[in-house]
């Protein structure tokens, strides 16, 4: 059931939180807003009580009647399910029923509430004693509605004697009655921070408790918008720390990790057998950090506290295998014997770009390295990733860097340094088929992304994708791809292809085409069709790079080459975009390039509007065609 997320934030596993995000899934999710939509699903009443102890274990009672007003819906809203872990939490169900359209009250069966193992169904590695509570409700149509009342009770912190929970009312959902009410003890100091939300410190209770009330309704519907910023960074929200702020939580986590990368005679041993030769610091950083890219396997693990907490080098050493902590902590172990300072950088990997004011581990869900010697961000579980280059979902973002008892940021992207550069060759015969040749050259982030891409194109699994990629561009004909060693992180990546293409134009014409990429990248062709809605009205998050296509198409002796193309020039804001069309002979070449430059990875509703604008003149360019007869 969508009506509530647990959040697993990073370092991963924040099930242990019982942390609980306020936020239907819904479909449509790019419509624009319009009075007149109407939410598949209404949350006519959800209340959540929340107890903590001095300790920092609590108790958590969530009441939630949803209605469901869409039959696109049913499959996802028929169950609920509450994921915890038995040597922290317990779950209980007090009551659970449906009431279908007619009014008549359905209790959940006995048996209809069940508890599962964690789920593994997307094929990802994973160990974990993660367990799910899961209602399953019965007579559920368009127009029930369905009820809840669980307790979680979480009986040992994830930082002892801490506690801390966030709430957000996201996008999709109309909110009839919503409340959080909080009590505590008050020797557990607990800060409170709210963004339009209702309610505050409420007159404390008879035996000393301190109490929070918190009501929200919104009786329209917010939607997301196309690539936007995390919702809950725009939508209302309500955040709970015992935390003094980011750093204290950094130091809490520290604590437990920094005994796990000590520098042990196995990891002595490791660390000079994989620098073996090398005497430069910034080499042997780069030979280590390929090292834990390549022959640490990735492994979530989530048992017992490993979901924050790191496993210790030697342990990863033999097993090799790890998650991104773990990965993380080898790496700066392997560092540390080598006399480099490295420290554990917490990370957003999604479409989150700010801390939030207290600290609640979200935003957090990946964890990464920083080199303080050269201002370096490395991550190691990014196998694709050469030394020193992140990829676009981590670039402008901050961290909390643990050992260092500081806030970071990575670096903000680049449109020198995240390019494509591509050359096509064509050759037209005399009865319309095109003989082609391309070679891509890829940098930064886009090298990156190029080699996850096209990875084992060069073998079997070659064909169905050529096949595929031509389809996908409204061509017929075969191919092949020639990409260089995605794993050699030390050298750029290349890619070449060759390919044959049946006519695209009837020769001799007179008629008309528009060049042939073949089976190169299609930057352009994808780009002008990344329009965003009209009137955009959130952040959303966009990218810096330089792509550049250089098409070279040389048509037949039978073939008399007339009118081509235009030149363009568009210049405007962050955008920087010029073609141009060049005839000697029988042979025509299209040079395409946009410098698209960034102050940073979000970008304004005003910018995603000039985004549009060029959209539009992009479009009009690739239509442009070259007549012959």
């Amino acid at each position: 059931m969508t009506n509530k997320k647990i959040i697993f934030d990073t370092l991963a596993i924040l099930v242990l939180m019982g942390a609980v995000v306020f936020g239907f899934q819904y479909a449509a999710q790019s419509r624009a807003n319009t009075p007149e939509y109407e939410a598949f699903v209404v949350a006519e009443k959800d209340i959540v009580d929340i107890y903590v102890n001095a300790d920092g274990s609590s108790i958590e009672t969530a009441e939630l009647q949803t209605l469901i007003r869409s039959s696109l819906v049913i499959d996802r809203e028929s169950q609920a399910k509450f994921p915890y872990l038995n040597k922290f939490q317990t779950v209980e169900v007090l009551e659970a029923y449906t009431i279908n359209p007619k009014g008549i009250r359905v209790p959940v069966a006995k048996n209809a509430i069940r508890t599962v193992d964690d789920d593994n169904s997307d094929s990802k590695t994973l160990f974990s004693d993660k367990k799910y509570k899961v209602i399953i409700f019965p007579d559920v149509s368009k127009g029930s509605r369905t009820y809840y009342k669980v307790v979680t009770k979480t009986r040992t912190p994830l930082f002892p004697g801490h506690f801390f929970q966030n709430f957000w009312f996201g996008a999709g959902t109309q909110w009839a009655n919503s409340e959080i009410n909080l009590s505590h003890d008050p020797k557990i100091a607990i800060q409170v921070d709210v963004k339009d939300v209702k309610g505050g410190r409420i007159e404390d209770s008879s035996n000393g408790d301190i109490r929070y009330k918190f009501t929200f309704r919104q009786d329209r519907v917010v939607l997301s918008e196309p690539n936007q910023i995390a919702d809950s960074e725009v939508s209302p929200y309500v955040h709970i720390s015992s935390f003094k702020d980011q750093l204290d939580m950094a130091r809490a986590y520290e604590a437990r990790a920094a005994d796990k990368y000590k520098v042990t005679p196995a990891v002595q041993k490791l660390a000079n057998e994989i620098t073996k030769g090398i005497a430069e610091p910034k080499d042997q950083a780069r030979a280590l950090y390929n090292w834990v890219s390549k022959e640490i396997r990735y492994v979530a693990i989530f048992l017992g506290a490993g979901g924050v907490v790191p496993h210790f080098a030697d342990e990863i050493i033999k097993n090799r295998y790890g998650d991104c902590k773990d990965k993380t902590i080898l790496l700066i172990a392997l560092l540390n014997a080598k006399g480099i300072a490295a420290s554990s950088a917490d990370i957003n990997s999604g479409n989150a770009y700010s801390l939030p004011k207290l600290a609640v581990l979200s935003p957090f869900n990946h964890v990464i390295v920083y080199l303080p010697k050269w201002d370096m961000y490395l991550d190691p579980t990014e196998e694709s990733a050469p030394f020193g280059t992140l990829p676009y979902g981590l670039l402008d973002k901050p961290t909390v860097l643990t050992g260092l008892n500081k806030i970071g940021r990575t670096p903000k992207p680049s449109a020198s340094t995240n390019s494509i550069k591509t050359n096509v060759d064509l050759k037209v015969s005399k009865d319309g088929a095109i003989k082609g040749t391309s070679q891509t050259e890829f940098y930064g982030a886009e090298d990156i992304r190029a080699r996850d891409r096209y990875e084992g194109t060069d073998s079997s699994y070659g064909d169905r994708y050529s096949r595929d990629q031509l389809v996908a561009a409204r061509l017929n004909g075969s191919g092949s791809y020639e990409p260089s060693s995605a794993s050699d992180l030390d050298k750029p990546f290349k890619l070449r292809t060759t390919f044959t293409l049946d006519p695209i134009g009837n020769i001799p014409g007179p008629a008309a085409i528009t060049v042939p990429m073949g089976l190169a990248p299609r930057e352009f062709d994808l780009i002008a069709y990344s329009k965003s809605i009209e009137n955009p009205t959130k952040p959303a998050v966009c990218r810096s790079r330089t792509l550049e296509d250089i098409q070279a198409i040389e048509f037949p002796t039978n073939v008399k080459v007339g009118l081509i193309p235009s030149n363009v020039l568009y210049e405007e804001g962050d955008i920087k975009y010029n073609s141009s069309y060049s005839k000697n002979g029988n042979v025509i070449e299209v040079r395409r390039q946009v410098v698209i430059q960034r102050p940073s990875m979000v970008c304004s509703p005003a910018q995603i509007k000039s985004w549009n604008k060029f959209i539009k003149v992009l479009q009009k360019d690739l239509r442009a065609q070259i007549f012959y007869e």
